[in-house]
């Protein structure tokens, strides 16, 4: 198992995943040619096993701009998930982000996605706020979460 970071050659498996992750919910063609278009802030980290690509995460690095990273979407294979590739994800993808001098880390997640508030947990991401009706396929509220390094 590694972690990279993504590559064009990888667009169709990490569509293919986002679809398998979120089905109705997954983004659209639109806006993930928007996310393409500037891999600068747009960073994907994927994690592959044997040259398949079983988990991702993405965020939107703002860097001297706003100075935080925003943690836009991650996704395991349904087959892969309690193996803590979200933990390695964000251990990664922290790590690297400090490199860069980054120290503020934002996100959110649906009031019900309890691994993924566990996974803001294990990282010392604090919940600051709810957005009401955040979220459609189900209308959902959204919390979210922060860190400070």
């Amino acid at each position: 198992m590694e972690i990279v970071k993504f590559n064009l050659k990888d667009k169709n498996e990490l569509l293919e995943l986002d679809k398998e992750c979120f089905g109705v919910d997954c983004w659209d063609n639109e806006l993930w040619q928007e996310i393409l278009g500037d891999l600068e802030h747009n960073i994907i980290y994927l994690v592959k096993q044997n040259n398949e690509l079983i988990a991702y995460l993405m965020i939107f690095n703002w860097g001297k701009e706003k100075n935080y990273v925003k943690i836009t979407n991650i996704g395991t294979k349904s087959c892969f998930r309690g193996e803590k590739l979200a933990h390695k994800l964000f251990e990664t993808m922290i790590n690297e982000m400090k490199k860069e001098g980054m120290k503020d880390f934002r996100g959110e997640t649906r009031v019900t996605n309890y691994p993924m508030q566990k996974v803001f947990s294990d990282f010392d991401f604090r919940n600051v706020e709810t957005f009401k009706g955040y979220y459609d396929n189900p209308t959902e509220d959204a919390l979210r979460y922060h860190l400070s390094i």
